[in-house]
C-alpha cells in the first residue's frame, strides 16, 4: 500500500507543473504529513528547483519526515544559495556563525550574508528574507576585528528601506540620538512612527516622548498619550511610567494622582525600578495619596535596585518616622518581589 501511494505521487510529478507538485507539498508540510512533503520535493530538488531544495535543507535540518542530518541539511542549503536563494543563503549563514554541526567561521558566515543581502531585489517573496540578512550583516559588521560602521550603516538603511522592523527602530534611535547618524529628531520621528505603527511597541513610548516633549514634532501631549497606551497595552513598563506621569503632572490629560498610582503600580509589577521611585515621590508629595511610610517603603524598594534619589529620600524620610519604624519597613521592602503583595500598614493619607 506504501508502495502504491508513493509510486502514485512520483506518477503526479510528471503530470503536475513544478510549482503545483512544489505546492502540493507544501501543503502536506502545513498539514504535518512531512514525509509525504519530503517525498514530492525531493525530484524537485533533484532537477534544480532552489525552493525545493531549500525545503529538503529544512526538513533535514530538522529532522521532519527523515532523521536529522546536518551534512544533507548543509548540501542542499548550499545548492539552493548557489542559485541565489536568500532564505538559503540566511540559513548558510546562520549555522557558519554559530557553528551548528560545522567549524565556527565569521567569514563565511559574512560572505553568506552578502550573499542574501544582495538578492535579487525583483522578487518579492524574498525581500523579508533580504531585510534579515541585511540587518544581521549589519550587525556584524559592528562587530569583531574588522569593524566596518560605514558599511553597518548602509546595510541598517537597506534592511530598513526593505521593512525590517528592528533595522527601521534602529534608525530611529541613530536619528535621535546622533549616533552613527547625524542628530535629526525630524528623521528619528519619521522613522518611529513607521515603525510604531506596525505596532512596536519601543517605538510607540520613544515616539510618545517626542510628542511630548516637542522634539522632531510639534508638542503635543495628547499624542503622547495616545502612544503611550498603546505600548502599553503590549505592557511595556516604561510606558505605563510615562502614563504615570503624564496623568502625576497633568500633561495632555487631566492630573489625577490616583490615574498615576494605577499605572505607576503596573510598571513596579515588572520590577522597573523608576517606577518604584515614582512611587515613593507620589505618596511623599500627593495631597490626596499623602502616606510618609509608603513612600518610604517604595523609595527603600528603589534603593536596593541602587537608584541614588531613592537612597537621598530615605535619609530625608527616616528622621520624620523615626527609626524603629523605618527599620520595619525596610524589613518589608527587602522581601519584596514583582508579583507579590505589597500591602499597605495605614490607609492612605495618615501620616
Amino acid at each position: 500500500m506504501v508502495r502504491f501511494l508513493i509510486a502514485s505521487l512520483l506518477f503526479l510529478a510528471t503530470a503536475l507543473p513544478a510549482a503545483a507538485y512544489f505546492e502540493t507539498g507544501l501543503e502536506a508540510f502545513r498539514n504535518g504529513d512531512y514525509k509525504t512533503a519530503f517525498t514530492l520535493w525531493e525530484p524537485l530538488a533533484k532537477a534544480g528547483d532552489p525552493e525545493a531544495q531549500f525545503s529538503l535543507g529544512i526538513l533535514y535540518r530538522r529532522g521532519l519526515g527523515v532523521e536529522p542530518d546536518y551534512r544533507q541539511a548543509m548540501g542542499w542549503f548550499e545548492r539552493a544559495a548557489g542559485r541565489g536563494h536568500p532564505s538559503a543563503q540566511f540559513n548558510l549563514r546562520y549555522i557558519y556563525e554559530k557553528g551548528i554541526g560545522v567549524s565556527r567561521s565569521r567569514v563565511a558566515a559574512l560572505r553568506w550574508y552578502r550573499r542574501a543581502a544582495k538578492a535579487d531585489e525583483t522578487v518579492e517573496k524574498f525581500r523579508l528574507a533580504r531585510a534579515r540578512a541585511q540587518f544581521r550583516l549589519a550587525g556584524l559588521l559592528r562587530l569583531g576585528s574588522d569593524v566596518d560602521r560605514s558599511a553597518s550603516m548602509h546595510w541598517m538603511q537597506q534592511s530598513a528601506k526593505n521593512g525590517h522592523q528592528e533595522a527601521q527602530f534602529q534608525l530611529g534611535l541613530g536619528y535621535a540620538a546622533g549616533k552613527q547618524l547625524p542628530r535629526d529628531p525630524v528623521r528619528a520621528a519619521k522613522w518611529f512612527e513607521r515603525v510604531a505603527s506596525q505596532g512596536h511597541a519601543a517605538s510607540q513610548v520613544n515616539l510618545g516622548s517626542l510628542y511630548e516633549s516637542g522634539s522632531g514634532v510639534e508638542r503635543d501631549e495628547a499624542r503622547a498619550d495616545e502612544w503611550y497606551r498603546k505600548a502599553a497595552e503590549q505592557d511595556l513598563a516604561v510606558a505605563h511610567i510615562n502614563l504615570g506621569s503624564l496623568y502625576a503632572k497633568g500633561l495632555g490629560v487631566t492630573r489625577d494622582d490616583r490615574a498615576a498610582l494605577e499605572w505607576y503600580r503596573r510598571a513596579a509589577q515588572s520590577n522597573a525600578m523608576e517606577a518604584h521611585y515614582n512611587l515613593g515621590v507620589l505618596y511623599e508629595n500627593s495631597p490626596e495619596l499623602a502616606d510618609d511610610r509608603e513612600a518610604y517603603f517604595w523609595y527603600a524598594v528603589a534603593s536596593k535596585a541602587g537608584h541614588r534619589k531613592a537612597v537621598l529620600r530615605l535619609v530625608k524620610l527616616r528622621e520624620k518616622i523615626g527609626e524603629a519604624e523605618a527599620a520595619a519597613i525596610e524589613k518589608r521592602a527587602a522581601a519584596w518581589r514583582p508579583g507579590g503583595s505589597e500591602e499597605k500598614r495605614k490607609p492612605a493619607g495618615t501620616n
